[in-house]
């Protein structure tokens, strides 16, 4: 299986990676999500999208779990993360008997952080949780490169954009942890992927593009609304090769209706959320964008490149360009109008990191054309991710503002938060020069990348 050994090779570096920047459970985030993940398995948790739930509480249970006024157990993150988590988190389960909330107890009550995080470090179901961002990123690269081949690019496009994810991007930046969007952006690349080859071989069935889609949903509620672009894509490349059917659309919306209905039979439509609303649109746009503490332009400069694809996949590409485009601005609509559109504890633009799939493969179409500025742009967003891929992230508040400086304050709190895997952020930045020195092992030199330009897809 040679045409696997290219992508396959920068997805294992980027795994190498996600691993060496990874801090474990250290933050109270992901201690929730892993207490969730339990709740969820056990089926003790009902949902709720309430803001004001999640924020205030009224009987905290550890791990962001409460109790509501019916003394059922209420969570504000759906079960998809927690489906997901299952499989890494089950055989751990058998070596830790405590229930799990009474390990994670202390860090809902103000215990000092070195005191609430030891237990959480010897708990072998944190270590398995732990490797949802290392193994999520890998797999968001391995599905752009294979995406970037199946549309014929050259063997330069795909490596440039595997290390503007890898190395250039937020995404370097929550490899290392246990949020809702990596493994969003995982499964929104791997319906790209699938996609791209449906157009290239239009007889393959839309279905997978579906589950993916419904999985992502389930992770996290608005992929209902990015699911759109991608089942337009699936109509016009089926009506480009038969025309009048829409079996491939029907067979995409299948899975994603049927996670809806399982949705409303399960927890109820879900509560009123206020988080969203119009009058955050002018700052939050414009923050999730340029701003220096959450701008994806600030933080990932080669995404500007991908605007230019625009002509090149509407010659070569119609129906991939909708979910190339369509999410990103999608994304920027859905955050940009939210009541924290910074994402508080957020280095960077975490709420976009979903977007940087489709970002990456529209660098693809042009990165022959421009391979200077992606050169600059990946080099620029490397030096921007490896601060946020080094320090243990901090709670903030939430701000509008453009400008916060608690994240990078960060820095000075290190010694006090403790590392999961090593104990000096010199050691971390060699171990992640190593990493990066991986992917270098698999850049092709000028005269390769010239050739590789006249070898369609290869690598």
């Amino acid at each position: 299986m040679t045409w696997r050994r290219g992508p396959a090779r920068l997805a294992l570096a980027t795994l190498a990676l996600g691993l060496l920047t990874s801090r474990g459970v250290t933050t109270l985030d992901e201690a929730i999500q892993l207490d969730r993940a339990l709740a969820w398995a056990r089926g003790e948790a009902s949902l709720t999208l309430d803001p004001g739930e999640l924020w205030v509480p009224t009987r905290a249970v550890a791990g962001g779990l409460w109790y509501d006024a019916g003394e059922g157990l209420r969570s504000a993150s759906p079960p998809g993360l927690s489906l997901l988590a299952l499989p890494l988190i089950a055989p751990a389960q058998w070596l830790e008997d405590r229930p799990f909330g009474e390990v994670a107890r202390g860090l809902s009550g103000g215990a000092p952080v070195d005191e609430t995080l030891a237990p959480l470090r010897r708990d072998p179901r944190a270590g398995a949780f732990a490797l949802i961002g290392p193994i999520a990123a890998s797999l968001t690269v391995l599905f752009v490169v294979l995406a970037a081949r199946a549309r014929g690019l050259s063997a330069w496009a795909q490596r440039v954009t595997a290390a503007a994810l890898a190395i250039g991007s937020p995404l370097l930046v929550y490899a290392g942890t246990v949020w809702t969007q990596t493994p969003l952006a995982a499964l929104l690349a791997f319906a790209l992927w699938q996609t791209c080859e449906r157009e290239r071989r239009p007889e393959l069935g839309a279905l997978a593009i579906g589950v993916a889609l419904a999985a992502a949903f389930l992770v996290r509620t608005e992929a209902l609304l990015l699911a759109v672009p991608f089942g337009y894509a699936a109509h016009r490349t089926e009506q480009r090769w038969r025309r009048g059917s829409s079996g491939a659309l029907l067979s995409l919306m299948a899975p994603i209706a049927l996670a809806v209905i399982g949705w409303v039979v399960l927890f109820g439509l879900p509560a009123a959320a206020g988080g969203w609303r119009p009058a955050h649109l002018l700052a939050g746009v414009s923050g999730v964008l340029l701003s220096p503490r959450a701008g994806l332009i600030v933080h990932a400069p080669w995404a500007l490149l991908a605007a230019f694809a625009w002509r090149s996949l509407t010659r070569d590409a119609p129906p991939v360009r909708w979910p190339v485009f369509g999410v990103p601005l999608l994304c920027v609509a859905i955050y940009g109008g939210w009541f924290d559109w910074s994402a508080s504890l957020a280095y960077g633009p975490r709420f976009l990191v979903p977007a940087l799939p489709c970002l990456a493969l529209g660098l693809a179409h042009v990165a022959d054309r421009f391979e200077r500025a992606a050169v600059v742009g990946v080099a620029l967003g490397a030096l921007l991710a490896l601060p946020g891929a080094l320090i243990v992230h901090g709670r903030v508040a939430e701000s509008d503002a453009w400008l916060h400086p608690e994240p990078l304050l960060a820095w000075a709190a290190q010694p006090e938060l403790d590392w999961a895997i090593v104990d000096s952020p010199v050691l971390s930045v060699a171990l992640l020069l190593t990493g990066v020195a991986g992917l270098a092992l698999s850049w092709p030199a000028r005269g390769a990348r010239a050739g590789g330009a006249g070898t369609r897809g290869s690598a």
